[in-house]
């Protein structure tokens, strides 16, 4: 999981905390944009002020400064309303409304100001501060099968204002992967991460101190890029590979396209050689991402002037394969920009609501956009248990669709955007706030897509790649791929 770089030096959290401390902007009428502005859910505050904004992720504990800048960078996605502030961002809507004054948290000066300033490497003031962030935000408990009161006195005990970094990472990673959400996760600086992981190693090491099986060798682990280059091999040995065989395409039978998306990312066209390898690659990319001033716009450029040689390659087949087994997710416009492809008629295909206390936001409609010219062909989309996040919202718009027939397995089940975070002492964390619905209001989280034809995946990740890794090697050829062939023949 890779989390934005917020950090932000004193001087600049000094000026951000000095502005909202002044006094409230006198608002020039209603259709002024001055003014403090809280989100609905998302636990935000804005400042806006003669075209400069100031943005900070608010508890009732904390105030952390996130982004600042000037308003026109956000072009005419940033729009007034019936006194209400609306931020477009892909395919999400923000809302945000006017509020007197920006938190007393927020405000140089103020006690409670001072008492936070003085607690951020403090490990309990910490562990309230991300408590209350999942407590007001996160969308699951129920449906994780979580009792936010008992986890809370199960792990609060554990922390004292003694606790060590690397003790405080062990609880809170140990906290949060019980929740058993892929959404969830939190990053420290690699010297407490490591610390915490040879804390982990000893603690094993007492409770199995004769564990038979410590120090065998295991069985090699296979990865999804790696299996996801063997069915490649197998079936488009002659295809096209680009962005490192994130995408890779060609005819199955003379006759059939196949296309294979093993990342919704990865795809801005930033100079990198396909000759390096999966991790020099994408140690690179990252780096390149570091420099980049809108990477969502970079993303979306390289997908359809990728698609735009890809549809032109596979226009003469009679259907069309789009394998995204491999897929765990990167950016929702991705997968829906290879959607419009085969779509002719703009549509909702999808809602999505974020948690705000006890209730959830408005709504949002999400519109899967069209072609002029769609592909019209049959389209089989190839799913399975790694197919997740982003993956997982192509494969929930393609239900609208009905060229679109889904082989394979449930999805993982993970859909929410990541709600990024960071603590007062610099660490950061996501967690899954949203809820997405189809048309009918069904929910995925947790169960993942179904598929329309089963082929019955294993949903242990090296169970699931070993079974197609041992059917090539069989030469029995991979089975969901032979089943839509099966399907495509007769027509």
């Amino acid at each position: 999981m890779n989390f934005s770089k917020l950090a932000r030096s004193a001087i600049v959290l000094f000026f951000f905390f000095a502005l909202l401390s002044c006094e409230s902007i006198e608002n020039k009428g209603e259709n002024t944009m001055n003014g403090v502005w809280e989100s609905l859910g998302y636990g935000r505050i804005v400042k806006i002020e003669n075209g400069e904004y100031l943005l900070a992720d608010v508890t009732d504990i904390s105030c952390l400064p996130i982004m600042d800048g000037d308003i026109e960078e956000f072009g005419d996605k940033l729009k007034l309303q019936n006194d209400t502030l609306s931020l477009e961002d892909g395919i999400n809507t923000y809302l945000f409304v006017r509020i007197k004054d920006a938190p007393a948290i927020c405000k140089v000066d103020t006690p409670e100001y001072e008492a936070a300033a003085e607690k951020v490497n403090d490990p309990e003031y910490n562990f309230e501060v991300l408590w209350e962030t999942f407590k007001n935000h996160y969308a699951y408990f129920e449906l994780r099968k979580v009792d936010p009161q008992k986890m809370y006195a199960s792990y609060r005990p554990k922390v004292t204002a003694e606790t060590t970094e690397a003790e405080l990472f062990f609880i809170f990673n140990e906290m949060l992967e019980s929740f058993n959400d892929g959404h969830i996760g939190i990053d420290a600086p690699a010297e407490v991460e490591t610390a915490a992981q040879e804390l982990f190693e000893s603690k094993q090491a007492t409770v199995n101190p004769d564990d038979e099986e410590a120090g065998k060798e295991s069985e090699p682990q296979l990865r999804n890029y790696m299996v996801s280059a063997e069915v490649a091999k197998a079936y488009i040995p002659e295809g096209t590979y680009i962005r490192n065989g994130n995408l890779r395409w060609g005819m199955l039978n003379g006759d059939v396209g196949y296309l294979q998306i093993n990342q919704m990312m990865g795809m801005a066209d930033y100079g990198i050689s396909d000759t390096l390898s999966f991790r020099d690659h994408w140690m690179a990319y990252f780096e390149k991402l570091e420099t980049v001033e809108n990477e969502g716009e970079d993303e979306l450029k390289g997908i359809e002037t990728s698609l735009d040689v890809i549809m032109k390659d596979l226009a003469s087949s009679k259907a069309l394969i789009i394998d995204v087994r491999f897929n765990g997710g990167g950016k929702d416009e991705v997968g829906m920009a290879v959607l419009e492809r085969l779509n002719g008629n703009e549509k909702v295909v999808f809602t999505k609501k974020g948690k705000m206390g006890d209730g959830y936001t408005p709504i949002n409609k999400v519109v899967q956009t069209a072609s002029d010219n769609p592909y019209d062909k049959p389209v089989y989309l190839l799913i399975g248990p790694e197919s997740a996040s982003a993956t997982e919202i192509m494969a929930l718009s393609a239900m609208s669709m009905e060229n679109i027939t889904r082989i394979g397995s449930r999805t993982e089940g993970v859909f929410s955007d990541v709600m990024d975070r960071t603590l007062p002492n610099g660490w950061e964390f996501g967690l899954s706030n949203e809820v997405y619905q189809d048309l009918e209001g069904n929910s995925y989280e947790a169960i993942g897509v179904p598929p329309d034809h089963e082929i019955g995946y294993e949903r242990d990740t090296q169970l699931f790649l070993r079974k197609i890794m041992n059917s090539l090697h069989k030469n029995t050829g991979d089975d969901a791929i032979e089943k839509a062939l099966e399907i495509i023949e007769p027509n």
